[in-house]
């Protein structure tokens, strides 16, 4: 299994020179089976490398788009992905129902007059679209050669924290942008520790990490963890790599580096996830 991360920003992307080493856009990451099989999760300005990464492969598999929510910085890349548009790719997207929301009706908002000049279902009128359970844990749904596993994650207005098996090569990831560990109930915990550790320990794990411990109280309520919590919660589960994601917009460069070696100091399979970052998991 391969990811591909297309963005690691939160709130909104950034162009400038200073943030060129981690990259500008927001969340969207790439996951690749070893048969060519594909999901998308998320749509967030990180989509246009994805599709650029797209844009010569096999057409004849379905394309699956996985949303954790509905936040601006997770879906204000879907108006300008331009595979969305063309009639030969096969494209389901699924998600939760949230804030009485699923993907679909925010699609029919964002993809449309008068926020966009097309709408989603031109050019392409045979997307599907699907409603997720609230938890599929014990029970994974099989995307093509990948078991696929999700809970609730804690966050407001909802998220959704996803885990990707490859049970032909034993490669495992699970991706958990925009959860508040330290807010969490106790039953919200349990599940993602679930998810960590069914069937086994993950390969990687992608934490939401915006800032220190020492720096967590201004963004008590934001809906984000801190890399310590991010630490804690991949040795209790046995994963064998940790990237923290979802950086804070205005974290440059050089803030980064400084947060990155005190996380590799904490942890030395911790890491800062990059936009464009290609991973190979075993």
């Amino acid at each position: 299994m391969k990811i591909l991360i297309g963005g690691v920003r939160g709130g909104s992307p950034v162009a400038d020179a200073a943030f060129l080493r981690y990259g500008g856009d927001t969340t969207a990451l790439l996951v690749e089976a070893e048969d060519g099989g594909r999901i998308i999760v998320d749509g967030g300005t990180g989509l246009r490398q994805i599709g650029e990464r797209l844009r010569g492969a096999d057409r004849s598999r379905p394309l699956h788009m996985l949303f954790t929510h509905f936040h601006h910085d997770h879906i204000s890349g879907l108006p300008s992905f331009m595979l969305m548009y063309e009639p030969d790719w096969n494209m389901t997207f699924a998600s939760r129902m949230l804030g009485g929301c699923t993907i679909e009706d925010i699609m029919k908002i964002l993809v449309a007059p008068p926020f966009w000049p097309l709408r989603h279902d031109q050019f392409n009128p045979a997307k599907q679209f699907r409603v997720l359970e609230d938890e599929r844990i014990d029970s994974p749904e099989t995307i093509g050669s990948l078991e696929v596993r999700w809970c609730p994650a804690h966050h407001p207005g909802g998220s959704t924290a996803f885990r990707f098996d490859e049970p032909a090569t034993g490669a495992s990831v699970v991706m958990a942008t925009d959860i508040e560990w330290s807010e969490s109930t106790e039953a919200e915990q349990d599940a993602f520790r679930r998810l960590c550790t069914t069937p086994g320990a993950p390969g990687l794990m992608l934490f939401d990490g915006i800032c220190a411990r020492r720096d967590y109280e201004p963004y008590r309520g934001w809906g984000h963890s801190t890399w310590e919590e991010g630490i804690e919660l991949a040795k209790e589960c046995g994963a064998g790599r940790l990237l923290i994601t979802h950086h804070q917009t205005e974290n440059d460069d050089a803030t980064l580096d400084r947060m990155r070696e005190e996380i590799r100091s904490a942890w030395p399979n911790a890491d800062l996830a990059r936009q464009g970052e290609e991973e190979s998991i075993q």
